[in-house]
């Protein structure tokens, strides 16, 4: 843990599970978005600006062996997590809050519970990043079946609940509301929305006026269904042929993965132009978001589109479908949304691949729609719920 700060409040962090992409052993599974994306770079922006706003971050360090398969390791950290949170919990004076990155990870009704067994009445607070009652969210219904209930209780426990978008806050305000009127109401006064901080730090640091020698158009998104790969790889095998341009898969596309066996086959058609990132390390993801021209959404799911503001700070032009969050975060851009099927995108990606001009301005015009994403502004949001607490 960080040293004690004289003066500082003294805060529980509870992080989420990450592992570097370059640690990443894919015999051994597969690494999940928040364990080598926006878990790393926005939880750490998150903590770098509350120790800048006076809290003596007490984020407990656990270890788990590199060579374990991905699961078995993220489950023994998880249960790891329950002990640190207890000694930390169990020191006199204890923390003044607690601080959640992600409440489907470390789980608050555990944390509450150890609260509650050692008489403390000790705050907390804590992000949801998505939640079974997004209906959209396939992911979580079918990796975790059956927890709606769990994943409600985890928010309703929490003091306040930090939201990344409106759309999410209205999301589970009509679903939760069919559920139940009284605790949708009640789970409403908690809620705030405060966004999610780029590590605009890291970013810039990887900054490059370097350019591939054909146009590329990034594909950064997960191998899951609610990201809709299939879908990208259909548009983008008729664009190939045409122009003179390349398409870079940042994420490893397993053939047992949605999107997998498309993606493979593109790759053997198209051997010149198709890149496979196969996860890249940070570091390489955003020098290739720097050097990219374009990036491609598809998906039927998005709470925010950390992927994308990413993209967006980079001055890479943006083509998105027209639901989720992405109109919110693009100040709803006429030439960046489209009707989510094939046609539109490819209409798109035409366009823009013929248009550079119009591309760098619209890129220029997503870069300062980035800006209300930065860790300045998203941070004094959380540290005004904190406040508040």
């Amino acid at each position: 843990m960080s040293s004690v700060r004289t003066g500082a409040r003294r805060i529980l962090y509870l992080d989420g599970f990450t592992i570097p992409a370059e640690q990443v052993d894919h015999s051994c599974g597969e690494p999940s978005s928040d364990a080598i994306g926006y878990g790393i770079t926005a939880s750490s922006a998150i903590r770098t600006g509350l120790r800048a706003a006076g809290f003596h971050v007490l984020r407990p360090e656990i270890t788990v062996p590199c060579d374990v398969d991905v699961r078995v390791g993220r489950l023994r950290w998880l249960l790891s997590s329950y002990d640190a949170a207890l000694d930390v919990l169990s020191t006199s004076p204890p923390p003044e809050a607690v601080f959640c990155f992600h409440a489907f990870s470390t789980f608050p009704v555990e944390i509450r519970r150890i609260l509650l067994d050692l008489g403390l009445e000790v705050p907390m607070v804590g992000y949801t990043h998505g939640s079974h009652w997004d209906p959209t969210d396939t992911f979580r219904s079918q990796a975790y079946p059956g927890m709606e209930l769990l994943d409600l209780a985890n928010l309703h426990v929490l003091d306040r609940v930090l939201l990344v978008s409106e759309h999410l806050r209205a999301t589970l305000w009509r679903t939760i509301s069919a559920f139940n009127a009284s605790l949708a109401k009640s789970l409403d006064t908690k809620v705030e929305v405060v966004g999610l901080p780029l590590d605009v730090e890291r970013i810039d640091a990887c900054r490059t006026d370097d350019r591939w020698a054909r146009p590329t158009v990034v594909f950064n998104h997960a191998p899951i269904v609610s990201k809709n790969p299939e879908l990208f790889v259909r548009v983008i095998r008729r664009i190939l042929p045409r122009y003179d341009v390349q398409v870079l898969f940042t994420r490893r596309f397993p053939p047992t993965r949605a999107g997998g066996a498309a993606v493979e086959a593109l790759a053997e058609d198209f051997p010149e132009q198709v890149m496979l990132g196969n996860d890249l390390p940070l570091s390489d993801y955003y020098r290739s978001l720097w050097m990219a021209e374009l990036q491609v959404s598809t998906a039927t799911h998005e709470s925010l589109g950390v992927s994308t503001i990413e993209a967006m700070h980079t001055g890479t032009c943006c083509i998105l479908p027209r639901l989720g969050s992405y109109p919110e975060i693009t100040g709803d851009h006429p030439d960046v949304l489209y009707d989510l099927g094939e046609g539109q995108l490819e209409e798109r990606l035409t366009y823009f691949l013929e248009h550079p001009e119009r591309r760098m301005a619209v890129a220029a015009d997503l870069r300062r729609a980035a800006a209300r994403y930065a860790p300045d502004v998203v941070v004094r949001r959380i540290v005004d719920v904190l406040d508040a607490v």
